[in-house]
Parts: C-alpha cells; sequence; structure tokens
C-alpha cells in the first residue's frame, strides 16, 4: 500500500499564503485527518499542516512528557504527525504502520505514559497478538499464570517502562492490563487506552472485534508494519490495510506512516537485505 496518510507539495508564496489565511489549497485534495507536508525543490520539509474539520490548520511543536518515559520529541516530520495525531482526542482511532525501528511503540508508550500521568484515561489495555515469528519453531506450551504466559509480548513495554519491574509496578496499581485477543469478545473498555503493538498480524474480523470493544472516552491506538506478517493469512486478508482502505476520510479515524529506521545505523543495515 503506497497511502502515507500525509501528502508532500511544494507551494508558492501565495499558496502557502491561502492555506494560512483560508484553510485552503487548490493543489491538493486532503480527507479529513490527513496531513499535508510542505516542501522546498530540495524536498525538505518546510511547514506542517492537517486537515481538520474541513480547514487546513498548522500543526504545533510537540513534547510528550512523563515521569517514566521522560521528554520525547519528533525525530522526523512523520513522527511529528504521529504525535500530533496520537494527542487529538477527537481522534478515537489511531494507526501508526511504518518501518522495524520506525518509532511507532516508542511514540506510543511515550503517549500511553503521558495520557496515564495526566489522568486522562484509568488504565492502558495492552494487547498483542499471540503470533510466533515467521519461520522461527514455536516454544511450545507456556506454564503458569496469564502474565506468565503473555510475558513474551510484553518487550515494547518492557523496553520503555522501567523493565519488568516498572511495568509489574503499574500492573499492580490498575494501570495497565493484558488482554489476550482471544478473550476480548463481549468486552467493553470504558475510559481505556487500548494499545496493540504488532497489529500487522490481524485479520479483518479482529480489527472488527477491537473495534467493537471501544467504549466511552477510551481510544484505540494500533501499530504495526504490513512488511513483517507472520503467517500467509494476514498477507491475504490484513485487519490495518483494510481499516485504510476503509476508514481513511472518517472523523474518527487517523492514520500515519514512519518510513524512516532510526533505531540505529546497525539496525538500519537490515534495509540492505531486501529483494
Amino acid at each position: 500500500m503506497d497511502y502515507t496518510g500525509y501528502r508532500k507539495v511544494i507551494l508558492t508564496d501565495d499558496e502557502l499564503a491561502r492555506i494560512y489565511q483560508e484553510g485552503k489549497c487548490d493543489k491538493v485534495d486532503l480527507v479529513e485527518n490527513e496531513y499535508l507536508a510542505v516542501v522546498n525543490k530540495d524536498d525538505e520539509v518546510i511547514d506542517k499542516f492537517k486537515m481538520k474539520n474541513g480547514k487546513i490548520e498548522k500543526i504545533p511543536y510537540y513534547n510528550f512528557n512523563s515521569c517514566q518515559s521522560g521528554s520525547v520529541k519528533p525525530k522526523t516530520f512523520e513522527q511529528h504527525f504521529a504525535m500530533d495525531l496520537l494527542q487529538n482526542k477527537q481522534i478515537t482511532v489511531k494507526l501508526l504502520r511504518g518501518v522495524y525501528g520506525s518509532g511507532k511503540d516508542h511514540l506510543m508508550s511515550a503517549y500511553a505514559s503521558m495520557a496515564l500521568e495526566q489522568g486522562w484515561y484509568d488504565k492502558v489495555v495492552y494487547i498483542r497478538p499471540s503470533v510466533s515469528l515467521k519461520d522461527v519453531p514455536e516454544t511450545g506450551f507456556l506454564k503458569g499464570t496469564l502474565q506468565d504466559k503473555l510475558g513474551w509480548t510484553m518487550g515494547p513495554l518492557y523496553d520503555k517502562w522501567g523493565g519488568e519491574e516498572g511495568v509489574q509496578m503499574m500492573l499492580d496499581k490498575g494501570q495497565l492490563e493484558l488482554a489476550p485477543l482471544q478473550f476480548i469478545r463481549g468486552r467493553s473498555f470504558e475510559n481505556c487506552l487500548i494499545y496493540v503493538s504488532e497489529g500487522q498480524n490481524i485479520t479483518t474480523e479482529i480489527a472488527k472485534l477491537l473495534l467493537g470493544r471501544v467504549g466511552e472516552n477510551s481510544v484505540l491506538i494500533i501499530n504495526g508494519d504490513t512488511h513483517q506478517t507472520d503467517h500467509k493469512i494476514y498477507e491475504r486478508d490484513n485487519g490495518i490495510l483494510k481499516m485504510i482502505e476503509r476508514l481513511t476520510g472518517n472523523e474518527l479515524f487517523g492514520y500515519v506512516y514512519l518510513s524512516q529506521t532510526l533505531r540505529s545505523a546497525t539496525a538500519n543495515l537490515a534495509n540492505l537485505l531486501d529483494d
């Protein structure tokens, strides 16, 4: 899928002035919640906007701050768009799609920490499809409690929220709930931030199931890299691609694609192995 959730365009001074004055631009036809990167002839981003309530408006600079995650700032214009999307309380379904190391979980976990600290939600409901890595043997039956069985899915949280001890503290305080996909049918999550990681491994039916769990004053945030699906079924029927196809332009839905691997220069070497 080529659609990124934003457009890039070169504008004249008069065209840019019209955006500021009227919130309109004849050069590009944006849908609701879509972003606009104004670039110069060298493809450098010089201004950033979004379509909101039928008008194009400038987006402010963002800095997610919390005691748990510290201060997180955007490193690219795409991350700037993603941070604007995450903090927008009018959008209840937020999707970050992108390559490995592009900051999907980094931004989502930072936002979740800040949202809990600010009291915007009672808790984070964490969901990660229990799908094993493609071409890696299964580990077999896992003994222990539900938390023991789901421990391997919580890597993104351990990395960002103080390791196992920090995550355990949130679980003990009731600020974090682990919710296996197998058991969420029939539930209604109220005043929650529903956090789905590795969302490339969901079908359209699972996407519908997740959307149907969003109760009053709750939001659903999902990340995924559709280049890294772990079973053939998710290549044939991918829930997040279907969401982008069917929900783009809906006032309750927003999406941004993150194209740059920022984790490290070494991590970026993985791109050289692509066919």
